[in-house]
């Protein structure tokens, strides 16, 4: 029997206006649209709701293209000092004031250019980020005998949200409809270096080395992206704990954004990986497999080189760097650059977090950064 699980609230759809003459602008509201897909909810009015919803899901994707490109863009900005005696580290400050400048004159501009209103409440964001409209959407697609798209949404959910126990027997229900096969019923949410890491593994299997190496490639270089873009959606933090001290709420703040930026690898724990680093390192070992087919011992070597940064105590991949050693010239196996930064970054949070944790007393090994 299929079950309704707990009511959610998110929605909005992008519907942007052309300026004809002197019409005015008319401006979506990723906030109203997700309120008229809850209404239409518990209307029973399925139609609309399933058009409510997806309505929501374009325009959120909209808000955070936006919001993402500004942030990348103003972080990114060439800092130019207009006082240049860094007295006291002032400097810090004025760069925060130009990046602040920046964000406001970008993303002013953005969102009018797409019609699209630049302010979302708290809750509608944290329930487009776990996916509720998912949740409504499956029970509509239902009610209007859609039972391939109500699978597709139930599982896509559950990705955010695996031990709802209500969604994992509506999923097992879909999937023994015969409208349903299961083969079809998909992630909706899906990230490209995902799909990408699926064919790798298809031409892995086909012993096709050269299309393993080309999809297991783009792989690093895509999750490298989208973990950079999660990377700046952290940068809106609402409801920090405040200090009448300063430097306590300015600590707070970092802290939070340092958990955010490390929660971002959870990910890829619905390929069975504990983190990032461990998911790269996988690939990895795929790329160097595939380059030793190829008798291709240098990008190999490179491949391993690269792997034992992320897991430096793999006794099998240390075996593969010594006989790898026999094969090429001496010092000639180098370390991809990007992996290598990766794992500084990450290795670098999770000390300054435990710094945190711990307390002031506590020094940070520069050695092991």
């Amino acid at each position: 029997m299929l079950k309704t699980s707990a009511l959610i609230k998110v929605s909005v759809f992008l519907i942007t206006y052309a300026v004809v003459r002197n019409e005015a602008i008319k401006y979506s509201s990723l906030d109203r649209s997700y309120q008229r897909g809850v209404e239409a909810y518990k209307g029973e009015r399925w139609s609309e709701c399933i058009k409510r919803f997806e309505e929501a899901l374009h325009l959120y994707k909209l808000y955070k293209a936006v919001v993402i490109n500004c942030r990348l863009k103003c972080n990114s900005q060439q800092f130019e000092p207009q006082v240049k005696d860094n007295i006291e580290d002032l400097q810090i400050y004025e760069k925060f004031f130009q990046t602040k400048n920046c964000l406001k004159t970008c993303q002013d501009l953005a969102f009018e250019e797409v019609s699209l209103k630049d302010e979302v409440s708290d809750s509608i964001l944290f329930n487009m980020h776990a996916r509720k409209p998912y949740e409504y959407l499956q029970m509509c697609y239902f009610q209007m005998y859609a039972l391939p798209k109500a699978a597709s949404a139930t599982y896509t959910y559950l990705q955010a949200n695996p031990d709802d126990e209500s969604m994992l027997e509506n999923l097992k229900y879909y999937s023994e409809q015969p409208e349903v096969d299961v083969n079809e019923i998909t992630d909706l949410e899906s990230e490209d270096f995902m799909v990408l890491h699926n064919l790798g593994l298809k031409s892995y299997k086909k012993n096709n080395w050269g299309e393993t190496i080309a999809s297991m490639e783009e792989v690093i270089t895509d999750y490298l992206s989208w973990e950079n873009r999660c990377r700046v959606e952290c940068e809106r933090q609402p409801d920090q704990e405040w200090s009448s001290e300063f430097v306590v709420t300015i600590s707070n703040n970092i802290a939070s954004l340092l958990h955010c930026h490390q929660q971002c690898q959870d990910k890829v724990k619905s390929f069975g990986y504990k983190s990032g680093s461990e998911f790269l390192a996988d690939v990895l070992n795929y790329i160097q497999i595939s380059y030793y087919r190829l008798d291709k011992y240098d990008d190999a070597a490179k491949a391993v080189a690269s792997y034992l940064i992320l897991l430096p105590d793999d006794e099998d991949m240390l075996e593969n760097k010594r006989i790898y050693s026999t094969l090429i010239k001496e010092g000639t196996i180098h370390r991809r650059s990007d992996i290598d930064y990766y794992f500084k970054r990450d290795n670098y949070e999770k000390k300054l977090l435990n710094l945190f944790h711990r307390g002031d007393d506590n020094k940070i090994d520069s050695n092991a950064i």
